[in-house]
């Protein structure tokens, strides 16, 4: 009965080729309301080249999506990775939202050397949004002098310019801190706590995702094949696969997990996994002055054209990612809604990815009003 349009939605997003796969759930701090797959997981074997942007037919060898399917999360992994560890770390007094690149890069170029970590969680600190991290390596930089060493865009706290290369960095100053890994410091910090038990970086090389099914993504022409089971972000992948823009993989049911503890402001299965003043603050908006509204890492909706569609609450909160994932919670209600798709595999130039989800959207904050009203 609820949530039949969802059903619909999703069926048919996958009928005209506007994603491959559609795994989907809504729910809140109570419970799952829905939750279902759609789709294939893999629709074009690596011996098939891709010959323009494929419409069909769906080949027998076809691999259908399950609820146990693994997703590349790209962007979503700034939310649930490099978000969750930094947050936790401030709870834990290792590092403060006022600490300075300085900090922990002392030899930072002049420029940089004030940025702070609140201004790259707000992806307002001047950072350019993306270069090819290999080309300024291949200078002799690493990775977070790479970013640190590449001309600054524009004055911090003037406006936003969204930075992968921003949480490139913000993830090198989380493991100087520390002095561990991010992957380590993500599985301890939150996936543990979360019980988020098949997501991780790298999924090749844990046994948490031993006879998985991982999404297939699209045709490189670098590597002649198909990507599956590594990450789609070029930048995360020369890294090493565990970057802090990107590389983190997870399923529907752990991406669940994650959703509640959202919906409910900190708290999973009674327990704090951030206390409330930390969540509050995550989710206020830092950035009035725009154009885009952000909160500690939280991308906050706006009154215009939203990712949530027209009927989400004004600064409801989540993140989406490039290969065809997000996540967002209704900021009054505590709805959530999981999207998780491989969108990419048919061609990143697909746009019909982005209508459907916020079509999506409101369809599940009306069923869910409904549903609310008549429990």
């Amino acid at each position: 009965m609820w949530f039949d349009n969802i059903e619909k939605m999703c069926a048919d997003a996958v009928a005209s080729y506007a994603v491959p796969s559609a795994v989907c759930a809504i729910g809140d701090k109570d419970g799952v309301y829905f939750k279902k797959a759609f789709g294939y997981s893999r629709v074009i074997m690596n011996e098939d080249k891709p010959d323009g942007v494929f419409a069909g037919p769906i080949p027998e060898n076809a691999i259908p999506a399950s609820l146990d399917t693994v997703y590349d999360m790209a962007s979503l992994s700034k939310l649930i990775g490099t978000t969750m560890v930094v947050l936790r770390l401030t709870e834990e007094g290792e590092m403060t939202l006022s600490d300075t690149v300085s900090r922990y890069f002392p030899d930072a170029p002049e420029d940089k050397r004030g940025i702070t970590v609140k201004q790259l969680m707000t992806h307002c600190s001047g950072i350019a949004s993306h270069f090819n991290i290999q080309n300024e390596c291949e200078k002799g930089f690493d990775a977070a002098h790479a970013v640190l060493n590449y001309p600054l865009r524009y004055e911090a706290e003037t406006k936003v310019e969204y930075t992968c290369m921003g949480y490139i960095l913000l993830a090198k100053m989380a493991e100087v801190c520390t002095g561990r890994p991010l992957d380590v410091l993500a599985d301890e910090l939150v996936f543990k706590p979360l019980e988020m038990k098949r997501t991780g970086y790298n999924p090749t090389e844990h046994k948490r995702f031993d006879g998985a099914d991982i999404a297939t993504e699209e045709w490189s022409p670098r590597f002649e094949h198909y990507i599956h089971g590594r990450v789609h972000d070029e930048n995360a992948r020369y890294i090493g696969g565990v970057s802090g823009n990107a590389g983190v993989f997870s399923c529907i049911d752990d991406l669940c997990n994650f959703g509640a503890m959202l919906s409910a402001r900190g708290t999973f299965k009674g327990k704090q996994f951030l206390s409330r003043s930390t969540f509050e603050r995550a989710i206020t908006n830092y950035t009035p002055y725009g154009p885009e509204n952000r909160g500690l890492g939280f991308q906050l909706t706006t009154g215009g054209l939203s990712a949530t569609g027209d009927l989400f609450s004004p600064l409801s909160y989540g993140h989406n990612g490039f290969t065809g994932t997000s996540l967002y919670v209704d900021r009054d209600t505590g709805l959530y809604v999981v999207l998780l798709t491989n969108r990419v595999h048919y061609t990143r130039q697909s746009d019909g990815l982005y209508r459907f989800r916020r079509r999506l959207h409101n369809a599940a904050m009306a069923d869910y009003t409904r549903m609310i009203i008549q429990r």
